[in-house]
């Protein structure tokens, strides 16, 4: 596999994030390269598993959602101002 060496500019807080990252934790392995963790980010992020991320999500906050309208459906009285439930009016 041949590799290209070219520059991009990265935000503070992101470098910050990888160097936490790659530093801090105790299970890191001392021979992965800060380089390789930034190819296998950028390559999962390109590859479409964000993408179903975020179908799984939105998919998520449909049937969130449909199950509260049911929910607020079935009771009737919740549909009331709250003040009017607390008096029982």
């Amino acid at each position: 596999m041949s590799k290209v060496i070219k520059s991009f500019s990265l935000e503070i807080e992101t470098v910050q994030k990888l160097e936490e990252y790659c530093s801090a934790s105790d299970n890191w392995d001392k021979t992965i390269s800060r380089s390789k963790v930034v190819n296998d980010a950028i390559r999962w992020f390109l590859t479409g598993d964000v993408a179903e991320l975020v179908h799984n999500n939105e998919q998520l906050q449909e049937r969130f959602a449909a199950a509260m309208k049911k929910q607020h459906n079935q009771n009737p009285r919740a549909q009331r101002s709250w003040w009017r439930r607390l008096l029982g009016v």
